[in-house]
């Protein structure tokens, strides 16, 4: 799984109160993986934008795996 704010990877197992349908979950995560305090206040602070929107207006780069150099 991925942190839904930059995409670095998580190694992160998502609790779930329900399937959805029995409360206003919508079927997310009781905590949304994140990989740090600065994704988690991207993705409180701006509720009701998309991810990347939030991750854009915190200034949260997205996350890129690096490049090995082979040495070549």
């Amino acid at each position: 799984m991925n942190c839904i704010i930059c995409q670095k990877p998580l190694d992160y197992e998502p609790e779930y109160c329900c399937n959805g349908q029995d409360c206003a979950c919508r079927g997310e995560p009781i905590y949304p993986p994140v990989c740090s305090p600065e994704c988690n206040d991207a993705c409180i602070k701006y509720i009701g934008y998309d991810y990347d929107i939030r991750r854009q207006k915190a200034g949260i780069e997205l996350w890129l795996p690096s490049t090995v150099c082979s040495g070549q």
